[in-house]
């Protein structure tokens, strides 16, 4: 991991970027259900908070080698920032 900065420049990044995707989903999909859009809007929004927070506030008594894996699960979970955006196509 390069740094903890580039970390939530990527969960920004690629949450702004799936935010805008289904802003377009929606805009060229007309028969996509309101509730579902707004669910899957909480879901992105929440998802990145979380992501966010877990950055910013690792265990604080933790070493080096329980650090790292902590940073690396915040990695992984950021896939499921995808996985959220496919509940909205189906």
């Amino acid at each position: 991991m390069a740094s903890i900065r580039l970390l939530k420049k990527d969960i920004n990044k690629l949450a702004f970027d799936l935010l805008q995707e289904c802003f377009s989903y929606r805009h060229y999909s007309p028969e996509l259900p309101e509730d579902r859009f707004d669910e899957v809007i909480k879901k992105l929004v929440l998802l990145r908070n979380d992501l966010i927070l877990r950055t910013n506030h690792p265990e604080t008594d933790a070493e080096s080698s329980t650090l790292k894996a902590h940073y690396k699960q915040v990695q992984l979970d950021l896939l499921k920032l995808a996985k959220v955006v496919e509940d909205l196509k189906k």
